[in-house]
């Protein structure tokens, strides 16, 4: 309860003032990282997801939704916005929310993915965030809750995304029409299905927003190296993300599972990819938009060098959500 009032106190003390008491930059790489989330992420408790055995999971999954969703850290819309929940699938079991905003300014749809590393997280986790994402695009947005490893390994959350474009198409929704968005682990699934849809000939969907993707289950980068921990996401959480979510190690050498495998022969849709200075997963992320740019396709890198992994759900924070609606913005214009 102390830790949320001071986080929550946080979000509302001026950067300036927070200059004052907190006066050294934090340098890495040549990046000064931002004040109010240096700050911030002091105030998080440090937990070593990667200790957690497996048949914990579920538990500390509940844990880490219920701690979320108490700390709103995402700007909520202004205006009201309209959300159904649309249970697909042959079980029916599985929860497509869509999101109605007051206003929308094309018939373009998103389906949105969830990060979390196949392990964590929800659309109630996410909730706020797309619903902000909804209100600043002017656009529909359906979230998919897909399954979670460990005890759900790929592909099925990759499957279940697939079905999910197959509802929308049921429901009158051309798959030219829809543009795939997600963040971490949600971005990785938003590409696997991209390449997925190119790579076996079948007509794709019309663009897609990457933030922060996991790309690459090598875990070796530099930028692993160097902001290994203190930087919200560990080196040794994304290993154990990446274990929860494999199958078998033939998974290694599917271009759906590691994106940097990516077959330079398909043509992919317009891409924007997100990533932030002091994250992880930065250089994997830089090298599989270099990738897509390499084999001419359309992509454009927006990079925000004082943040760190996890921002866009945290618009609280003053620069985290300067950096969303920049990246929004440059959305809205491929919409």
């Amino acid at each position: 309860m102390i830790r949320n009032f001071l986080i929550n106190c946080l979000f509302k003390i001026p950067v300036w003032f927070l200059r004052i008491i907190s006066p050294f930059d934090k340098v890495e790489r040549n990046y000064a990282f931002d004040h109010q989330s240096k700050i911030f992420l002091s105030l998080v408790p440090n937990f070593n997801i990667h200790e957690v055995k497996e048949r914990d999971v579920p538990k500390i999954r509940k844990i880490i939704e219920k701690r979320r969703t108490n700390l709103r850290l995402s700007k909520l819309p202004k205006k009201k916005i309209l959300k159904i929940d649309h249970k697909i699938g042959k079980s029916k079991k599985l929860i497509l929310r869509e999101y109605v905003p007051y206003k929308t300014d094309s018939k373009k749809v998103i389906l949105y993915f969830h990060g979390g590393g196949y392990v964590l997280n929800s659309i109630e986790t996410h909730d706020n965030s797309v619903a902000y994402f909804s209100e600043k695009l002017r656009t529909k947005i359906y979230s998919l809750d897909y399954s979670k490893s460990p005890e759900n390994k790929f592909p099925v959350a990759h499957n279940e995304g697939i079905e999910a474009i197959h509802w929308l198409n049921k429901n009158g929704i051309d798959t030219e029409d829809i543009s795939l968005c997600g963040d971490s682990a949600g971005a990785h699934l938003a590409a696997s299905i991209s390449q997925y849809l190119s790579a076996s000939g079948s007509k794709n969907v019309h663009s897609q927003l990457l933030i922060y993707p996991m790309c690459d289950p090598k875990c070796n980068s530099e930028s692993q190296n160097v902001f290994e921990e203190g930087y919200f996401l560990t080196n040794d959480a994304i290993k154990w993300f990446w274990k929860q979510f494999m199958n078998d190690k033939d998974n290694s050498s599917d271009e759906r599972f590691n994106l940097l495998l990516f077959d330079s022969k398909n043509k992919l849709p317009s891409t924007i990819i997100v990533t932030a200075g002091f994250d992880p997963l930065s250089d994997e992320a830089e090298e599989y938009a270099y990738l897509l740019h390499k084999n001419n396709n359309n992509v454009k890198q927006l990079h925000y060098p004082s943040l760190f992994h996890g921002f866009a759900s945290m618009t609280r924070l003053k620069n985290a959500d300067k950096a969303v609606c920049d990246f929004l913005s440059e959305y809205k214009r491929i919409l």
